[in-house]
């Protein structure tokens, strides 16, 4: 069964990585929802820029990330631009 997802783009810092990707929610759940789940360990992100804290230079693309939620300094939706965040 096929349940449908809204897809929101946000940021997240990981040690010494920015990710701008996008995270999938059930409608009317939260982000927080995605990452308080107990089960998982990592939170999908999909499209995702991976940039250097330290030069903000874009160091990897990849269609799908896991990233490891107890590694997530903080993590923030963007404005529905169209368009990716980039540097």
């Amino acid at each position: 069964m096929h349940v449908p997802k809204e897809k929101i783009q946000v940021t997240m810092v990981v040690d010494r990585f920015r990710i701008v990707g996008y995270m999938h929610k059930y409608p009317g759940a939260r982000m927080l929802d995605l990452v308080n789940i107990k089960e998982a360990s990592f939170v999908p992100v999909t499209d995702a820029d991976i940039f250097s804290i330290n030069d903000g230079k874009l160091i990897y693309h990849a269609d799908f990330v896991g990233v490891n939620k107890n590694e997530v300094s903080f993590f923030y939706p963007l404005e529905d631009t169209g368009t990716k965040e980039t540097g």
